[in-house]
């Protein structure tokens, strides 16, 4: 459920093509999304890394057959996507949407 939400979500963007977006709350000023921006980023960082552990080694046999153990890849996809899940769940939970940017940029 969460990996068709993160897609749907991916392929939004993609969609919009060149749109900048930016996260946007009624009332708010540059100067409090960019505090809030950073305090989400940070919280969605340190919560992030719980999903950077490593999988459990597999176990093979070398060229000379014996057995040894192999530390499969870090999977760092995995981190990331749980990180932009969080902080945009931070910010939605600020009362910020992600809107097309007013300013263009040529």
């Amino acid at each position: 459920m969460k990996r068709s939400r993160t897609l749907a979500v991916a392929a939004a963007l993609l969609l919009a093509g060149c749109a900048t977006l930016e996260w946007h709350r009624d009332g708010g000023t540059a100067e409090s999304r960019d505090r809030d921006l950073a305090a989400c980023s940070a919280k969605a960082q340190a919560e992030a890394w719980r999903f950077d552990l490593l999988p459990p080694p597999q176990v093979a046999v070398d060229a000379q057959g014996r057995v040894i153990a192999v530390q499969p890849p870090r999977q760092d996809s995995r981190r990331f996507l749980a990180e932009q899940d969080l902080l945009r769940a931070c910010m939605q939970q600020r009362g910020y949407a992600l809107r097309e940017s007013a300013a263009k940029t040529d």
